[in-house]
């Protein structure tokens, strides 16, 4: 992992709606990396053998799953649907010299000091946002100057010379995703926070791709530089606490010697 690795201290979590597919391809993981036989007392195969009974899918025993026949190609192309649809392969990309697959930053390490800048601009353009009233029949489309940095989304009216007119924490988004038209085309994408959800449109589809990749991007990389915060947050507590132990424990100490010493006289 790279010095700037989206998960450096945290795990790509998704939900998945194909345990069975996944539980097997990761124990054919273990065992392409192990040069011997697996055994159900190998902590990683003890640990997806939990899973499989916790989950308890199918009526089929975990042994049965493992050694059945490699998954077909329809299990593997809803694999990778659940990936594309989760923009899996926005924030992690293989690398073909190094045989492995990597997160975008690990990948593209020139890139992360855009990321990691507050300010600096990551990707910025002509955007349009869709707005108007309840209905979507009354929304129109109205163009802005969007620019997308480490730390916010901002957009200007008209061009990049006029004054932002708002802007919107990285961190508070919750997802990306490509909304796609008649012909699976991206026609636009759309940002969603707790309480809103933004839509934009971009000039073409390979465009409206570069910016929900950034913005992938962008996301992961806040909610890893927050979990670090919240890491080392928990560990300033916990010191703090340790000491507070300490102050006490040499407290109560000194309380009773002083007790056993007027006991004594």
């Amino acid at each position: 992992r790279g010095d700037h690795c989206l998960y450096k201290t945290t795990f790509y979590t998704m939900k998945s709606r194909h345990p069975r597919t996944w539980i097997h391809l990761m124990f054919m993981a273990l065992q392409s990396r192990s040069q011997s036989a697996l055994s159900t007392r190998d902590t990683g195969v003890s640990s997806l053998k939990n899973c499989w009974e916790i989950l308890k899918c199918e009526e089929k025993s975990f042994s049965t799953l493992v050694t059945g026949a490699f998954p077909n190609a329809r299990d593997q192309d809803s694999v990778i649907h659940e990936l594309s649809s989760h923009r899996f392969f926005d924030v992690f990309e293989y690398n073909a010299p190094k045989l492995q697959w990597g997160c975008f930053l690990c990948n593209h390490p020139e890139r992360a000091s855009t990321f990691i800048a507050q300010e600096e601009p990551v990707i910025e353009g002509q955007l349009k946002e869709k707005k108007g009233g309840k209905w979507k029949i009354f929304k129109k489309w109205k163009s802005r100057y969007f620019t997308l940095s480490g730390a916010r989304l901002a957009y200007k009216e008209g061009n990049s010379e006029g004054r932002i007119c708002q802007a919107l924490d990285v961190g508070s988004i919750r997802s990306v995703k490509v909304s796609k038209g008649g012909r699976n085309i991206p026609k636009a994408f759309e940002i969603f926070t707790a309480d809103k959800t933004f839509i934009l449109k971009a000039k073409d589809s390979s465009d409206a791709q570069n910016w929900v990749q950034c913005l992938t991007v962008a996301v992961a990389h806040s909610q890893a530089k927050d979990s670090t915060l919240r890491r080392l947050a928990y560990g300033g507590s916990l010191g703090r606490l340790n000491q507070g132990h300490g102050r006490t424990a040499h407290y109560h100490s000194s309380l009773n010697s002083n007790l056993a010493l007027r006991t004594a006289v």
